[in-house]
């Protein structure tokens, strides 16, 4: 199996002012540093740095709720100062970033990190996120993938010939020569789609689909698409990382029970604004504004992945931390070794670090 952890970017990743309220000081550094270092202690293989421009309420910014939000690639750098082993994919919007920036970016990114970064390749679906960038109105989904696929031609163009690129497509082109350094293999590619466009880009390009699924049991589904547009291009299926919230303690329902708490501050027009985002993000207009959920005692929280790689066949979980202080995330290395002896999941360290 293979475990990440969804960046906290804000005070809170869910609209609950009982979390804001619990959770450390979002813009001191240190804070940042110390969870990472965590993170790769418990033996997490990736971080995600999701990333936003505009918040989706004033409300939820009064509490903090995406607003403030730190920036997916100026994190990156000093997260991957602290840590030796770990991941690091920063999330850049095809349509904000012109694809010689993001070549640029992802080749220093890679020669800081030792080969450590990624990029999650995000297309964005809020026009009044849009809007800050002078465009009046994203395209539809087929057609931003048009454009996100001649953005990848640009960007592993650039990477793969030295900086020399020569590209005229419907959307996108590019021509000249970039300066150096270029990665000596391609970084890391995930995306986070949820059409079946989407997912067909993904199994072309990218090494992982980050996936939103409002219960696992969607999860057979859309291993089975990509596999099936991966199948068609030749390529290997792309692992699957499913994101769920994870909260352990120590005494039996002491987890469930704060958990439920927390959840159940969830509400008001931020709530609600959440709720839609979700319902556009996942393409289905029913769909809650929660993920999957894992809360126990160590034991608990491990036989319940356990379950879910049994009946749903999970292999591998992006943990969304409610409360998100480094001792939250250091709860969760003794579910991991206890997935280690059950024998679904290596250390890092003895796998060379792969991811």
């Amino acid at each position: 199996m293979r475990f990440g952890l969804f960046w906290p970017k804000a005070a809170t990743m869910l609209p609950s002012r009982k979390m804001a309220q619990r959770n450390p000081n979002v813009l001191d550094l240190d804070n940042h540093l110390a969870l990472a270092r965590v993170c790769e202690e418990v033996g997490l293989d990736l971080v995600l740095l999701g990333d936003g421009y505009a918040p989706s309420s004033d409300e939820g910014s009064s509490f903090g709720f995406q607003d403030p939000s730190l920036h997916a690639l100026v994190l990156a750098a000093p997260l991957i100062q602290a840590t030796t082993h770990l991941g690091v994919i920063s999330t850049l919007h095809v349509p904000f970033f012109a694809p010689v920036q993001i070549a640029r970016f992802g080749s220093h990114f890679d020669w800081l990190s030792g080969g450590r970064w990624g990029w999650n390749v995000v297309n964005g679906y809020r026009d009044y996120e849009a809007r800050l960038f002078g465009i009046e109105q994203m395209l539809d989904g087929p057609t931003q993938y048009e454009a996100a696929d001649e953005a990848l031609h640009i960007i592993t163009s650039v990477w793969r010939d030295k900086g020399i690129v020569d590209f005229s497509g419907k959307h996108l082109r590019a021509s000249g020569k970039m300066r150096g350094p270029f990665p000596p293999e391609k970084p890391a590619l995930v995306c986070a789609a949820a059409s079946e466009r989407g997912r067909r880009f993904t199994a072309e390009h990218c090494d992982y689909l980050f996936a939103s699924p409002p219960t696992l049991a969607a999860l057979p589904e859309v291993r089975a698409s990509l596999a099936r547009h991966a199948g068609a291009v030749e390529r290997d299926t792309p692992e699957i990382l499913v994101v769920a919230d994870v909260l352990v303690r120590d005494r039996p329902d002491e987890a469930a029970d704060l958990m439920q708490e927390l959840m159940s501050d969830i509400g008001g027009d931020a709530g609600d604004r959440w709720a839609a985002q979700m319902a556009l993000l996942r393409k289905d207009s029913t769909s809650p504004g929660r993920f999957p959920a894992f809360a126990g005692t160590p034991n608990e929280v491990a036989q319940q992945i356990l379950s879910a790689r049994e009946q749903w066949g999970l292999n591998g979980i992006l943990f969304r931390l409610p409360l998100w202080a480094p001792e939250e995330m250091a709860r969760v290395g003794p579910v991991l070794a206890l997935l280690e002896d059950a024998g679904v999941w290596v250390a890092p360290e003895r796998r060379s670090y792969c991811w």
